[in-house]
């Protein structure tokens, strides 16, 4: 146990740092969780392209057609796909590098013409034991999760928002055209103009100073 001398030594000495002070020193300071980016709370990352995340965010906007009000929960979802994409570049970087090591320490250890099988079997046992590709693995499956449940709840959302909207009124079906019983016959039959002069006269009776029409005249053919 810590005496009240020891107590207030140790108290002296940690007011001596107060972290960076120049410019430089807090740039160095703000950098250290970059180091592989799986902490990082910004979207983007300064090696990372801009131009893709905002298309990975207006692409689920467009998707989800969701209120205003609840939308903040798509920009989340882009955040997560976004990260899971971060550690699958990271792990397949680290299975690169890895896999050169593991092929030298193969032949180093008496196996000059290592199969493919082999080294990828080495590979994988000196992931195992880094601690940078476990906290990748750890951070892409919290990622996945996370992203599976904004999935669930955009889903859920954007199934009431449709159900909500008013019903589209359907299109009036067009009046048919009045028949015409011309229009049954074939253009210039011969015998079309006969039946139609042997219809019989259905014009009403003209009223008291209307000239009475003359009924149709017979064609000679």
């Amino acid at each position: 146990m810590a005496t009240t001398r020891q107590s207030n030594t140790s108290r002296a000495n940690g007011a001596l740092s107060n972290g960076p002070i120049t410019p430089q020193g807090k740039a160095r300071s703000a950098q250290n969780s970059l180091q592989h980016g799986l902490y990082a709370k910004g979207k983007v990352l300064p090696w990372e392209s801009q131009e893709d995340f905002d298309q990975l965010r207006q692409d689920l906007h467009h998707h989800y057609l969701i209120p205003e009000i609840h939308r903040p929960l798509i920009d989340q979802l882009a955040s997560e796909l976004w990260h899971i994409q971060r550690a699958e570049r990271f792990e397949e970087a680290l299975l690169i590098s890895n896999h050169a090591e593991a092929r030298a320490n193969l032949i180093r250890h008496g196996t000059p013409n290592p199969t493919q099988d082999q080294i990828l079997a080495n590979t994988y046992i000196r992931l195992n034991t880094c601690s940078s590709y476990v906290t990748a693995l750890r951070e892409r499956s919290r990622a996945h999760r996370h992203a599976r449940l904004l999935r669930a709840e955009l889903e859920k959302l954007l199934r009431q928002t449709l159900d909500e909207r008013p019903p589209t009124k359907p299109r009036p079906t067009p009046a048919p055209e009045p028949f015409n019983i011309l229009d049954t016959f074939a253009p210039g039959a011969p015998g079309i103009l006969r039946f139609v002069s042997a219809l019989p006269e259905t014009t009403p009776k003209p009223g008291a100073g209307q000239t009475p029409l003359s009924p149709p005249k017979p064609i000679k053919e």
